[in-house]
């Protein structure tokens, strides 16, 4: 490794990181040596471990995602189900009962997608917010 030109400066804080490594190899190239080694070295970390965060979130993502496919499905058999309990209800001359039980569950079922969604949402805000 050949040392770089050396620029004259008026102080330390003034120079550019390039211009303080080349000063510094200039006086101590064995010390430099060993500093960018271990700066190789903790690159190539971060470098493994943004990768294997990125892999994370993706399969995140995608366990979010077949989550939100199951709940809409469980959702919409709720439905279903209150609405044949609600017909039940309505052949047997139970007509507000039946309604109840109808109106009921499917507002307890829509407020819980309702909910997951916000919550999967603001996940989703904060998962960007934190990465900028």
């Amino acid at each position: 490794m050949t040392a770089p030109q050396r620029r004259k400066s008026t102080s330390w804080e003034d120079l550019t990181p390039w211009d303080k490594a080349a000063e510094w190899y200039s006086k101590a190239p064995q010390i430099a040596e060993e500093i960018m080694t271990l700066a190789k070295q903790q690159a190539e970390h971060r470098w493994k471990m943004d990768l294997a965060r990125a892999e994370h979130e993706r399969k995140m993502d995608v366990r979010v995602w077949i989550t939100q496919i199951v709940a809409l499905a469980v959702g919409l058999v709720n439905v279903i189900l209150l609405a044949l309990v609600a017909w039940h209800y309505a052949d047997t001359g139970n007509v507000v009962p039946g309604l109840t039980v109808f109106g009921a569950g499917a507002g307890l079922t829509a407020g819980a997608y309702g909910v997951g969604k916000m919550l999967g949402n603001r996940a989703a805000r904060n998962k960007t917010t934190t990465r900028a």
